[in-house]
């Protein structure tokens, strides 16, 4: 594909989890004749796992965040703070927000998702948009300002709800939750999802499990309702109703953008690059993708996780090196189940795997260990220093 007589061109766009590996492995094992550039619209990768814990004041921004400048100079690529809005295959060229162009040989894309929705005016200047999650410093301060009592409701009382009944979307109301109680404010919150049932993709007990947490904490459910209208003080639905609300956090269902549409690559009619089981666009054998952005010919119900995006990473690697050595690309197949914990912000998690469950702070200790290990790993490759909870 790409003659060894020059240079070849890697053009990483994003900074998710696959690409982080990628990087992880270029520092390890060098490419010969390979010039590696990374391309993100933001500087920094704050590590969804840990966001929750962040927000409820669990874990500090520097525990969550990566820098992604240093890590991508210590493995000897380039790094570029530009917003990629278009694709020119035919050109092999990448279009940035600024109107210029960048070359490539091979690129891969890690840009994850959008929530449904979050793109309208009316969502994007009244909700909390935390997609990309750098936004989450932003709602972590509206947070800190209804703690101190600064955006409460007539009667003192803090209204806020998460639209979206997803894992994220649980995990982010119990750590609003979690903060106001710790501030000792009085709150009114509320978990809104359009389909019939929060965490569809989970198995029975582990909903009923949740739903009894919520319910202990005094957190409303509201299933079967799509949010029509949000303002600075309501949310309206479907049904005509309304709730008052100083926050909306919108996590909404994912999405894709128009980058792929207008590229001419297949996608998969939700704006999601269809790719093959080595990752790669079934269109182009110069395009690749991995992480949420990405839809699987081969299994197109995969979700929309983070566990999968990491999975995918090793699976990455050895697909672009076989695309510039001309070898045979490996074969992805998605795991059929995985541990699943979430943070539900009081020093507990609620743990599920292969039948086990369990609520307790020994599941929330060894999601945080895993979480540790994770940043401890990527972090290392630049020397970044470790966070004050690292250093205990």
């Amino acid at each position: 594909m790409t003659s060894s007589r020059r240079s070849c061109r890697l053009v990483l766009v994003g900074g998710g989890h696959s690409h982080l590996e990628i990087l992880r492995r270029f520092g390890q094992s060098p490419l010969p004749d390979v010039e590696l550039l990374v391309i993100s619209a933001y500087p920094e990768h704050h590590y969804s796992g840990m966001v929750p814990g962040f927000l409820s004041g669990q874990y500090s921004e520097e525990s969550v965040r990566f820098l992604l400048e240093p890590m991508v100079s210590a493995v000897g690529g380039r790094f570029l703070q530009a917003k990629a809005v278009g694709l020119h295959t035919a050109e092999q060229e990448i279009a940035l927000e600024d109107g210029s162009r960048i070359p490539y040989d091979l690129v891969s894309f890690g840009i994850g998702s959008s929530p449904a929705g979050g793109q309208s005016p009316e969502v994007a200047t009244h909700a909390a948009v935390i997609k990309p999650m750098s936004r989450v410093v932003d709602l972590r301060h509206r947070l800190l300002a209804a703690a101190r009592g600064e955006s409460a409701g007539n009667n003192g009382t803090f209204h806020a709800g998460v639209v979206g009944g997803g894992a994220a979307g649980v995990e982010v109301v119990l750590a609003i939750d979690s903060l106001l109680q710790q501030a000792g404010r009085r709150r009114d919150l509320f978990l809104v999802e359009a389909g019939e049932t929060i965490l569809s993709g989970y198995s029975h007990r582990f909903r009923r499990r949740c739903l009894q947490i919520l319910a202990a904490r005094s957190i409303k459910v509201i299933t079967g309702r799509r949010v029509t209208a949000v303002n600075e003080k309501m949310l309206r639905f479907d049904s005509g109703q309304e709730a008052e609300a100083q926050l909306a956090v919108w996590l909404a269902g994912a999405t894709g953008g128009a980058l792929f549409r207008e590229s001419g690559l297949e996608e998969d009619g939700r704006g999601f690059l269809l790719v093959n089981d080595a990752l790669q666009s079934i269109a182009d054998p110069h395009v690749f993708g991995a992480g949420d952005c990405v839809t699987l010919v081969n299994y197109p119900n995969t979700p929309k996780a983070g566990v999968y995006a990491v999975r995918q990473g090793p699976v990455l690697w050895e697909s672009l090196k076989a695309a510039i050595t001309q070898g045979n690309p490996p074969q992805y197949r998605p795991q059929e189940g995985f541990l699943s914990i979430l943070n539900t912000g009081d020093g507990k998690a609620l743990l599920h795997y292969k039948g086990f469950l369990t609520h307790s702070r020994w599941a929330f200790h060894l999601k945080d260990r895993i979480d540790r290990r994770f940043m401890q790993k990527y972090k290392a490759i630049s020397g970044y220093p470790p966070s004050p909870e690292e250093l205990q």
